[in-house]
């Protein structure tokens, strides 16, 4: 010890001071190796902003996140990563179950900080208020006291599930809510707690009122802690399936279309309109099912409510509008967008919008994610018997700009049945013998 101590002793101001930096940086290394290895962020109150409530998503699934039961995974673990995790999406697993999950907060920081301050205005109060002894004294808050959950509060949200509210879809969320306070009643806090998840994003509501559980293509709802979700994680993004052999493909299109399909026409009386669809919006597990993951914005239609109100021209089909949306930004090329009326879709008992939003974005050649710069949409490089044998192309082109009334409804449903038949046809790839 004494000869190491001399020995460093010995050596000049410059090796000492690297000699300290070195230990330094071993300490810290290996510091936050124990930290992230000991430290669980889901114990942590002050990370899940439970003392938010009820200005927060709900406390159903606090128990299991307190009791050290699931932890987060990954990168998800390195809190100062979050500075660029601007979409909040953490990945955790449950230790009991051994089950993947994921966590989300629905919303950027700065997105919460902006509906927080402007709550706090409301009742007078300055910015990062305590809103959990405000939020009942908000105007909306202090209406719903008093009048209960109607819907043109929700509405008020601006939120896409509320766009067309009824008092049935309000009494459908409600009786599914899993973040009551007590089981089987519905205090004034938990209402308050539904209208500020609304304002911040529907997705957990719209997980909640049409689960998975009864075939909707949803990730699984588990629970709410403070200002965070916890959903089943539904495996990879459709974009990492974009070179994926053909009949895998056509086989993820026929599942879409489907899901188009039953957002459309259900024994429920709903339609669900999907208002932003892209690569980054569903996901396909590792036994090929594919699900809608981002949920945020899509508009609920109460079809009974439409009958009821017995507008002119509810009956008649709404047909959307194709748009070429040129993308300034990316030399005039076609870009994703979908054109939408909410009026319209809020006042029609039927639409072909889904079928629309589907083609349009995702499947045909009119498809163009240049976030990801996948050009030509998921159905690409389709093989010559999908094109001529089943008018595959076609039937994609008439799915998105339809040349007669009710054309792309017709379109949809002969695509439907061609990706049924050709996602179960393998392509024979040969090699070509080499002439000696």
């Amino acid at each position: 010890m004494n000869t190491i101590l001399s020995k460093l002793q010995s050596l000049p101001l410059r090796g000492k001071c690297f000699f300290a930096f070195l230990i330094l940086l071993t300490v810290f290394i290996y510091g936050n190796i124990y930290f992230l290895i000991g430290r669980n962020d889901l114990t942590d109150e002050k990370f899940l902003e439970t003392d938010k409530c009820p200005a927060c998503y709900g406390e159903s699934m606090c128990f299991a996140l307190f009791d050290n039961q699931v932890d987060l995974t990954g990168l998800s673990k390195i809190r100062s990563l979050d500075l660029i995790n601007i979409k909040n999406v953490h990945f955790a697993k449950h230790k009991l179950h051994d089950t993947k999950l994921v966590l989300k907060k629905l919303a950027h920081d700065d997105e919460l900080r902006t509906i927080d301050t402007k709550l706090c205005q409301d009742v007078g109060k300055p910015p990062y208020c305590d809103l959990a002894r405000n939020l009942h004294k908000t105007s909306i808050g202090s209406q719903i006291i008093n009048n209960g959950l109607m819907p043109a509060y929700l509405n008020d949200s601006s939120a896409f599930m509320f766009a067309c509210p009824s008092l049935r879809l309000i009494d459908r969320v409600l009786d599914r809510y899993k973040e009551k306070a007590k089981r089987g009643v519905t205090l004034v806090r938990d209402k308050l707690q539904l209208w500020y998840t609304s304002l911040v994003n529907c997705e957990p509501l719209m997980l909640q009122a049409f689960p998975a559980s009864e075939g909707w293509p949803f990730p699984e709802y588990f629970g709410a802690c403070g200002r965070f979700i916890v959903v089943s994680d539904q495996g990879r993004p459709l974009r990492e399936y974009y070179d994926e052999p053909w009949e895998k493909r056509a086989d993820i299109a026929f599942q879409i279309m489907k899901i188009a399909d039953k957002f459309t026409n259900n024994k429920d009386d709903f339609a669900l309109y999907l208002t932003d669809l892209a690569l980054e919006n569903l996901a396909v597990d590792p036994a090929g099912k594919v699900t809608i993951v981002d949920a945020e914005n899509i508009i609920v239609v109460d079809k009974m409510a439409v009958k009821r109100a017995n507008l002119p021209g509810w009956q008649e089909l709404h047909e959307s509008s194709f748009d070429e949306c040129l993308d300034s930004s990316n030399n005039n090329k076609p870009g994703n967008c979908l054109s939408f009326s909410q009026e319209h879709l809020c006042t029609h008992l039927n639409s072909d919008h889904n079928y629309y939003a589907v083609c349009r974005n995702l499947l045909s050649s009119y498809a163009n994610d240049r976030h990801t710069n996948r050009m030509g949409g998921l159905l690409h490089n389709m093989p010559n018997f999908a094109r001529d044998d089943w008018d595959l192309e076609n039937l994609l082109n008439k799915c998105v700009r339809p040349d007669m009334p009710q054309g792309r409804i017709q379109a949809a449903n002969k695509l439907i049945h061609a990706l049924d038949v050709l996602r179960g046809v393998k392509i024979k790839r040969t090699t070509k013998k080499r002439i000696p």
